[in-house]
């Protein structure tokens, strides 16, 4: 356990540090690998911008049986999806989180919210913000985004007035 705990450390420094390929080397080496483990990975690929890296991870993490992704996993692949943009994918990994219920998390429903609306599903992105509890700024600042990249200024103007109607702190 003590091994695991170490190995994670040093993974995340060297992915923090930029040398992912170190953090990858270490990951490699650690003989038990725990969430913890392959979400630090995942989060450092995704982190230093080697979205379709942390997918990959992702995607050898998803056949390990003896591994189930939590919501530190979904912050860090959902993000990863949206950058590169293969929605059908990212739909899946939305299945996989309503059927462990954490869509209703904050920081994992923003994910998702992100994602549709990166990939152009506005609607859909709306939808998901309406579900989500909206008592700080995090899903606001994701739609409001969503859609200032589509184009949609004027909706994304009145969405931020509506989250200053309501008094919520600008940062969380």
């Amino acid at each position: 356990m003590e091994d695991v705990v170490i190995g994670n450390t040093v993974m995340d420094m060297y992915a923090k540090l930029g040398t992912i390929d170190s953090s990858r080397k270490v990951f490699e080496e650690v003989p038990y690998k725990d969430v913890i483990s392959w979400n630090t990975i995942i989060t450092g690929y995704a982190q230093n911008g080697l979205a379709s890296e942390a997918i990959e991870v992702y995607c050898m993490m998803e056949e390990c049986e003896d591994i189930t992704p939590n919501q530190g996993t979904w912050v860090s692949i959902l993000p990863a999806y949206a950058h590169v943009g293969p929605l059908q994918e990212g739909m899946k990994a939305h299945g996989r989180v309503l059927k462990r219920g954490l869509h209703l998390d904050v920081y994992v429903s923003t994910c998702l919210i992100d994602l549709y609306g990166k990939c152009g599903r506005l609607e859909d992105a709306m939808s998901l913000f309406e579900e989500v509890p909206r008592t700080s700024s995090v899903p606001w600042n994701a739609i409001i985004s969503c859609h200032s990249i589509h184009g949609q200024g004027d909706t994304s103007l009145q969405l931020f007035r509506d989250m200053l109607f309501r008094k919520l702190p600008l940062r969380t």
